[in-house]
């Protein structure tokens, strides 16, 4: 009795997108990211619903519209990102070195801008229940965006040091959807707790 058997030894090594197991592993992990932050939002909402005066103490217009200029950052860097993406896909290492710096400058500068965002709030994080949700919704979304930058970071420091080889390639491309996620993170967080102070 002969066994029928399959050579594979032709297929690539890698794969990029959903067909990368590393993208699976990421997707799971902002999908429960995304969980807690929608959470967070939600109770942020239920926090408003049973607090008289809802807030009990008002975010400046100066926090507000550097808030305005964090998230403005973050979107902007949706640009270099898709291009980081579409560079790695070419396998083109210039433009992955390029395109994923730009994108981490751009990053780093909005952490920055969230970092002072926290000393401009006029209250602690324990004062109120909404002083509370508001600390911890920004904070964890803060946690999101250094981790963001410094996967980044780590991803540039391999592309310039090398050898850079072909999964290198499907990793910088899979930082991408980790990226666009900080960024609707930082979307999220802009119009719960700073839009209301910027139309006000």
């Amino acid at each position: 009795m002969t066994r029928r058997t399959l050579d594979v030894s032709g297929l690539p090594s890698y794969a990029f997108g959903a067909r990368a197991p590393l993208w699976w592993a990421l997707m799971l992990m902002v999908a429960i990211e995304g969980t807690m932050l929608a959470l967070l939002a939600l109770s942020y909402f239920y926090v408003r619903d049973r607090l008289s005066p809802f807030p009990p103490v008002s975010i400046s217009r100066t926090a507000a519209w550097i808030a305005t200029a964090e998230m403005a950052i973050w979107v902007a860097s949706v640009v270099p990102t898709m291009l980081q993406a579409r560079a790695a896909r070419r396998e083109s290492l210039d433009g992955m070195r390029l395109w994923l710096g730009l994108a981490t400058l751009l990053g780093a500068v909005a952490a920055v801008l969230r970092w002072y965002e926290f000393h401009l709030l006029p209250f602690r994080w324990d004062d109120t229940a909404y002083g509370s949700i508001v600390w911890t919704l920004l904070g964890l979304q803060w946690v999101h965006q250094l981790t963001g930058v410094g996967e980044n970071l780590l991803m540039e420091a391999v592309l310039f040091k090398g050898p850079v080889e072909k999964h290198h390639c499907v990793d910088v491309e899979v930082t991408t959807p980790l990226w666009y996620f900080v960024v609707s993170g930082a979307v999220l967080c802009w119009l719960v707790v700073f839009l209301p102070w910027v139309i006000r």
